[in-house]
């Protein structure tokens, strides 16, 4: 029962680059997209996508958390569940591997002793900050619109619920929200805490997902600020 929960929470949850159709944005090349439009006359330039090196820059290393967690390799997934009513499809998409119009600047992801929790995190970027704060806001409205939903993905239904969070405020947006999920096809349901958070052009995503039947999710708030600093940081070079 220990490797499917693992396995469950890392497919529902650890995916590299999650959400990201539910906004729009231009493609970009290696190394972020060079070469954004700026804006016109009396408008703020648009903000450059950032680079390989500011993503790469802006991931979590041991050395930057709690004692107790350690590296683990993350599982590819092909999930691409929809959910039954559109507004919540943003949050659907927390939930998978997509990758449309934004290029992913890398993964991390943790475990912690005793197998108590996961941690992982992704930064990407988009062409410039307009699909970025697009995405933010998709979120946000989806989590006040869809306190609970259904999914659906080949064939099998979850239902999933969704609140706001309380969460640091990091970099120029975040959002915070609970995600539960009751899987059927596992036997099993999990809680994540979620933290959004964009700076210029770029996007982390940082998921906490306590394990066991009495999921504790005190330690959101601390790991949410370190991933947020260090992906802010990484992203202003």
């Amino acid at each position: 029962m220990y490797v499917r929960m693992r396995r469950g929470a890392v497919v529902a949850l650890t995916a590299s680059a999650l959400f990201l159709t539910a906004a729009c944005g231009g493609s970009s090349d290696e190394e972020g997209g060079k070469g954004a439009p700026e804006g016109g006359a009396g408008q703020k330039p648009a903000a450059a996508p950032l680079t390989e090196a500011q993503m790469k820059a802006g991931l979590l290393e041991v050395a930057d958390l709690p004692t107790g967690w350690k590296v683990e390799a993350a599982a590819p997934s092909e999930d691409k569940p929809k959910a039954e009513k559109p507004e919540c499809q943003p949050l659907a998409q927390l939930m998978s591997d997509e990758v449309e119009g934004a290029t992913e600047g890398g993964e991390r992801e943790f475990g912690r002793d005793g197998d108590s929790a996961i941690l992982a995190q992704q930064i990407f970027t988009y062409a410039d900050d307009a699909a970025a704060k697009a995405f933010v806001k998709s979120v946000g409205d989806a989590v006040g619109a869809c306190a609970t939903f259904t999914t659906v993905q080949d064939g099998e239904k979850m239902t999933v619920t969704a609140e706001k969070l309380t969460a640091p405020q990091v970099g120029e947006e975040t959002v915070g929200l609970r995600l539960g999920m009751d899987i059927p096809q596992l036997g099993m349901k999990l809680e994540s805490d979620v933290l959004v958070a964009r700076q210029g052009a770029g996007m982390m995503r940082l998921a906490y997902v306590p394990m066991g039947e009495k999921p504790d999710h005190s330690g959101f708030e601390d790991l949410a600020k370190r991933g947020g600093d260090k992906f802010v940081k990484g992203a202003q070079g």
